[in-house]
């Protein structure tokens, strides 16, 4: 039986099977010096000196001096079960896809959580500075609803933002390309000794195996427990865990965002007429899948590696078609950046709302880089100030508040704006906001699309991508079915709330990382910053548990154990820009 399963495969579930893999290496903790000349997290005072914008509290200061060196912890026997066999295969293919250039996040952020420099040693010993982006000179923000306190800027340069020369020199604070990033996962799954721990899989369920003393009647105090989880794949295969984490990322097909007008369409049409961006990454993967089987035999007996070249994007129209493109977000802009490519003669991009520009998915540039802060319906938006506002508040619907308004929906970066300005320019892209479909007809004649849209205007075309996301509903996953049932627990619009250390409930150690662990990590928890904080959380749990230890949170008294815990919080997030 194993101790731990991790299910998907991702970059967020690489970087804990970092820290269960060597329990006993021990990351340097984030501090705020200043790194190789990148001021990080101080300001000067009045008299030019530097000083730090944060002194920890003295009893931890006392405490961590005291704390001996934990004994070495016995090797936990894990596995990570993922569909496609292969390290962020799907995460890569998502890219290669929709043909995107670079990572949105800058190279302090990655899946290595041992070693907070490891990108950029990596990126500096392979001679590869020159596949780095800079930060673009100059950002344009449209947003209606955000004010930024830049007293340099006149009335009508509000919006326009500029970032140092420093930092789009930086090597801390560029963009690493996409080759760049998939590289550095295949780097560190060979540096940790991770190519053994993943096998191929599809979960179907999981199932909890519960105690005996769960079966009888509960007795006052004592509550439910779970002896082992038995997960179940396709094939009829089964894998016992007493731990299960739950690392499945936002692209399951399962989960896609369907919009309601799609289901009033009482005409049949051909599938590839309508489809969502996720199936588009899923071929995509499915294909390089088959070939890396094809390259397999050939690869062993010729000692090459058996992963295929990244292929280029799947075709997404064919030449001369009318395109529709529903979504906001940066997705929309590279499916349509692809269709103009691939020869569409004309696409129409309805969104719900404004076209919003934003370098970043949390906060927007001004508060990342720190220079700027802003409120926003009373939420204070500069970052840091953000942090340790979030992990201080403990109503759980409030958090969710904090989480919609830092993201703010889709938004699409700068970069890909300025590849589409030319063709919105010329005619061939047009742009809808605040424009929904509310009636879509197939005509199988014309085998077009006639569409009625809110904004009381008619198009016809030839096909139609939606890229309107994934909505993970707890109540609505398959795989956490069983769970539920088992362990009811509160549930805010589809986000669980578990607790700090994200487990799912007590006597139930499944514990989830990604989006549904938003509520207790915050609004970055889908992306890789969010995936190196939901790691330190269950490993460190994990582990503490294995070694027969209740570690717990520090045993400070009063809103010194809450500042503590904060503060710790917020080390996890060593690596953002705001910090």
């Amino acid at each position: 039986m194993l101790d731990v399963l991790i299910i998907g495969g991702g970059p967020q579930a690489l970087t804990l099977a970092t820290l269960l893999a060597h329990p006993d290496v021990h990351s340097p903790r984030p501090s705020t010096d200043i790194l190789d000349g990148i001021q990080l997290s101080q300001s000067r005072s009045k008299s030019g000196r530097l000083r730090s914008k944060r002194r920890p509290p003295a009893g931890e200061v006392a405490e961590e001096e005291a704390s001996p060196d934990p004994a070495p912890s016995p090797r936990l026997h894990f596995r990570v079960v993922d569909s496609y066999g292969e390290w962020a295969m799907l995460w890569e293919s998502q890219f290669s896809a929709l043909n995107i250039p670079h990572l949105r996040s800058h190279t302090l952020v990655h899946t290595d959580p041992l070693n907070k420099k490891a990108l950029q040693d990596f990126i500096v010993s392979h001679e590869r500075t020159a596949e780095l982006h800079a930060l673009p000179e100059h950002i344009c923000i449209l947003d209606e609803n955000a004010y930024f306190n830049d007293n340099r800027l006149g009335k009508r340069n509000k919006r326009r933002l500029s970032t140092s020369a420093g930092l789009r020199r930086s090597l801390y604070f560029s963009l690493p390309g996409t080759q760049t990033s998939v590289d550095f996962f295949q780097d560190q799954v060979h540096r940790y000794g991770l190519d053994s721990v993943l096998i191929r899989g599809t979960v179907d369920r999981i199932v909890p195996v519960m105690a005996a003393c769960s079966t009888v009647p509960e007795e006052p105090g004592k509550h439910k427990e779970v002896l082992f989880f038995r997960v179940l794949l396709q094939g009829g295969e089964s894998i016992e865990a007493r731990r299960v984490v739950m690392a499945t990322g936002p692209t399951r097909a399962q989960m896609v965002n369907i919009p309601a007008w799609v289901a009033t369409i009482t005409e049949t049409y051909p599938e590839d007429r309508l489809q969502h961006s996720v199936q588009l990454m899923h071929q995509q993967a499915h294909s390089w899948r088959h070939e890396a089987e094809t390259l397999q035999q050939e690869a062993r007996t010729q000692q090459q590696d058996s992963r295929p070249n990244s292929p280029a994007p799947p075709p997404v129209c064919h030449p001369g078609e009318r395109l529709m493109v529903i979504g906001g977000g940066l997705t929309s802009a590279h499916i349509i950046s692809i269709a103009l490519q691939q020869g569409a003669s004309h696409v129409t991009w309805v969104m719900r709302k404004h076209l919003q520009l934003k370098q970043f998915d949390v906060g927007d540039v001004e508060s990342l880089i720190g220079r700027y802060s802003h409120v926003e319906h009373g939420i204070q938006m500069d970052g840091l100030a953000y942090l340790r506002q979030f992990y201080s508040e403990r109503s759980l619907p409030r958090r969710l508040a904090m989480i919609r308004q830092a993201r703010k929906g889709g938004a699409v970066t700068p970069e890909a704006y300025t590849q589409l300005l030319p063709y919105i320019q010329n005619g061939r892209l047009t742009v809808k906001p605040y424009c929904q479909v509310s009636e879509a007809k197939w005509c199988y004649r014309n085998q077009s699309w006639d569409i009625s849209m809110s904004c009381e205007e008619h198009w016809t075309g030839h096909r139609i991508w939606l890229a309107t996301g994934c909505k993970l509903d707890v109540n609505q996953d398959p795989l956490l079915a069983d769970i539920i049932k088992e362990f009811p627990i509160q549930v805010l619009d589809g986000w669980p709330c578990v607790s700090e250390n994200l487990q799912w409930a007590p006597g139930c150690p499944i514990y989830l990382m990604g989006q549904y662990s938003a509520l207790q990590i915050g609004p970055h928890a889908v992306n890789l910053a969010g995936g190196q904080a939901s790691s330190m959380r269950i490993a460190k749990d994990i582990l503490s548990q294995h070694r027969g230890v209740r570690e717990g949170h520090r045993t400070l008294a009063g809103d010194g154990a809450e500042r503590t815990r904060t503060e710790e919080y917020i080390q996890h997030m060593h690596g953002l820009m705001w910090l």
